[in-house]
């Protein structure tokens, strides 16, 4: 029979036509929500508020400032017993050295009666032994060493007649204070010059023996080196003469303050004869330069 055409009356054209009409709506309400979703999943711009706050939030609680800072003035505002602990407990708390014990009243006792107040305030400021001058801290007045000197004293109960008068420049200590005339700092000179002279002079280096000097040498390698090459902290011995080194040797011994490393330097000295010091002094000199 053949494939016949389909035939369609007025009511299934209506139906027809409804039925796409629905299906479009359809379509164009689901291409309507979907451009609506994809506007909302776009990126916002940053709120400047919250960025603001944000960074207010994570900033560090605190800042570091570097600069300079002025030592002396701030050690000025230090009482004498916070310039003990800064500068001075390191020793005299432990003894090192041979540092008298801040609460030691004995060997305070001793050292003010055999020395004299005036005398360890002076050796306290310039220097002496394994002591550096003015406690290694350069900064410090004449008058803060005083205070701490007198400070320890108070600390061993040791009576004495300080009272804090004197002046950045020494000129008010217990001498001055009583009225008795202060020993001149250049006839001071004079003498410990003259007595430092005397002293090498002593130091027959002609009758050195360098072989007891390479001996006594052993404790001097892990500073100078074994051919006194020196470090960089430590400076060079060689090419030096004997008449050198034995100069360096006696001031050091005298509790003279030499440079940077007397502290380490002086006890070391202390206990050299003249012979070592001579012995020592030829044999360093054969290092060659």
């Amino acid at each position: 029979m053949g494939n016949q055409p389909i035939k369609m009356d007025t009511g299934n054209k209506v139906l027809l036509f409804i039925a796409s009409l629905a299906l479009l709506a359809t379509v164009l309400f689901l291409v309507s929500h979907l451009a609506g979703w994809l506007a909302g999943m776009q990126v916002s711009q940053p709120d400047t508020v919250s960025d603001e706050r944000v960074a207010q939030r994570i900033a560090p609680i605190g800042q570091v400032v570097s600069g300079e800072v002025d030592a002396a003035e701030e050690a000025a505002d230090l009482s004498p017993g916070d310039l003990y602990s800064n500068v001075c407990a390191a020793c005299h708390d432990a003894g090192v050295s041979g540092a008298p014990l801040k609460d030691d009243t004995d060997e305070w006792s001793n050292r003010l009666n055999d020395k004299g107040l005036d005398t360890i305030f002076a050796n306290s400021i310039n220097g002496i032994g394994a002591m550096p001058a003015r406690g290694g801290d350069p900064s410090l007045s004449d008058e803060q060493m005083r205070d701490v000197v007198a400070y320890m004293l108070d600390q061993a109960g040791v009576e004495h007649d300080y009272e804090g008068n004197g002046d950045d420049n020494g000129n008010g200590d217990t001498a001055a204070a009583e009225g008795e005339e202060p020993v001149a700092s250049t006839d001071t000179g004079e003498a410990a010059a003259e007595e430092e002279a005397e002293a090498v002079a002593a130091i027959a280096v002609e009758d050195g023996d360098a072989e007891r000097g390479q001996s006594g040498y052993n404790t001097c390698i892990a500073c100078h080196g074994a051919q006194g090459q020196g470090t960089p902290v430590f400076p060079k011995l060689a090419g030096r003469d004997a008449e050198y080194i034995a100069d360096k040797l006696v001031r050091y011994r005298a509790g003279e303050t030499v440079g940077d490393q007397t502290a380490l330097m002086a006890p070391n000295a202390a206990n050299l004869s003249d012979g070592d010091i001579a012995d020592l002094a030829v044999y360093v000199a054969t290092f060659e330069d």
